[in-house]
């Protein structure tokens, strides 16, 4: 037994070397994925002026000239945004590159990209704005402690083996902007993801007799662009097109029920765990597909008009990052986890729904109404089950465990307009 012991400690030693290397070449790697997406959409661009927009008749040109101005506008813009707007890091004030990179996450409504400068202005306030991030304004409240980098851990928020850091509501690191996407550069990914999908499809589509000709030897060619760089540029928008696109659904997919990447896993685990003890598992941040499109972007009741969509604009999220918008939580006493067989579910997640609407929509539960709860009658006794909710106690990805709890109340933590 010592022997085995020994031997799965050198195993797992040799694996968490694999992996530091795998997150040190990664992060080493993004400056030259940056540099490839640079080029690839900026050649792209030219290469489909060049050829084909170049012999579009007046009319074509008509019917396309808002495609010929929003796809490159956004598709360089939004690029340009989302590798130089920080994904937001519950850190201590910035300085050195840090500061230099944080006045984006401060508005400036002087600024070209600011929403404000053109005209969009906010509605109404923020949903969870600096003043009740923590917790009622006050400065006491405990956030978990990070067990890798030792700082705060709000809610939603996961460290980054590549980047070394926590990165407030984290969906993954992406290698093809050389940073994390997170609260703040998300709406960007996903837009610049969305853009490029277009760009892709409208290259194709417009471009397709083009392609055919650059098999035909005779064809007249006028384009400064030769063929074969044509023929290339068109197989990657082809493929390029067919794979962002799927990605850009997956992650619509996800943000309309409440959840990034990391969450989306955690939450299916807990969603087949809660099944198998007979309760409906509940995402917290899930208020419905609508609600949560309008709080991902930002546009809505008290946000910004849906057509920023249609511009690269650095908008701020709806969220502070220390506390977001939640679903209404079932007001009975939480179910004894000594009753389940899944310990995953215990100790802060279980709760029953005896009569608080959770906005499921099932017949008898209990609505609410501008903040009022209307008394319709309970559903959880009726056969169906309770309802078990994840909450930031319960959901980490401190798979050893996580680092304990830190308050607040230091100065350092202060997250002001002076950072």
């Amino acid at each position: 037994m010592p022997l085995i012991q020994n031997l799965s400690g050198v195993v797992i030693r040799c694996f968490k070397s694999v992996e530091h290397c795998a997150d040190w070449m990664t992060g080493a790697a993004g400056p030259v994925f940056v540099f490839m997406c640079w080029s690839l959409i900026l050649s792209g661009g030219f290469i489909y002026f060049d050829v084909v927009v170049r012999t579009l008749s007046p009319f074509s040109l008509f019917l396309l000239l808002p495609l010929l101005i929003f796809v490159p506008l956004n598709l360089y813009g939004q690029y340009y945004l989302v590798t130089h707007v920080p994904p937001g890091y519950p850190a201590p004030k910035p300085s050195g590159e840090d500061k230099n990179k944080s006045k984006w996450l401060i508005q400036n409504p002087k600024s070209i990209w600011s929403g404000e400068r053109w005209g969009f202005k906010k509605r109404g306030r923020s949903l969870t704005g600096m003043s009740n991030s923590y917790g009622g304004g006050s400065s006491e409240r405990r956030v978990r402690r990070c067990r890798k980098c030792d700082g705060p851990k709000p809610e939603r928020t996961h460290h980054c083996s590549v980047c070394k850091r926590c990165v407030l509501q984290m969906d993954h690191h992406c290698p093809w902007i050389n940073a994390c996407v997170g609260l703040h550069n998300q709406r960007h990914f996903v837009l610049f993801m969305a853009w490029l999908s277009t760009g892709c499809t409208t290259v194709c589509i417009t471009g397709y007799h083009h392609f055919l000709a650059t098999f035909d030897y005779h064809a007249e060619w006028t384009a400064i662009t030769p063929k074969l760089g044509f023929t290339l540029i068109f197989v990657l928008c082809l493929a390029i097109g067919f794979a962002v696109s799927i990605l850009m659904l997956w992650h619509l997919y996800m943000v309309s029920y409440g959840e990034t990447s990391i969450e989306s896993h955690d939450n299916a685990y807990l969603a087949g765990k809660a099944k198998k003890e007979g309760l409906i598992y509940l995402n917290p941040y899930d208020l419905g597909k609508r609600r949560n499109l309008q709080l991902f972007f930002n546009i809505g009741p008290n946000g910004y008009s849906p057509y920023t969509l249609l511009f690269p604009l650095a908008l701020p999220p709806a969220s502070n990052g220390w506390s977001f918008s939640r679903r209404p939580i079932p007001s009975h006493p939480p179910t004894k986890s000594a009753n389940l067989h899944a310990p995953e579910l215990a100790d802060g997640l279980i709760a029953r729904a005896n009569g608080l609407g959770l906005g499921l929509g099932l017949e008898g539960e209990l609505g609410v109404h501008e903040g009022e709860v209307s008394p319709i009658g309970g559903h959880a006794e009726d056969g169906m089950g309770g309802y078990v909710m994840g909450d930031e106690e319960g959901l980490t990805d401190d798979e050893e465990g996580g680092g304990g709890w830190m308050d607040l109340g230091d100065p350092q933590y202060r997250m002001d307009d002076d950072r």
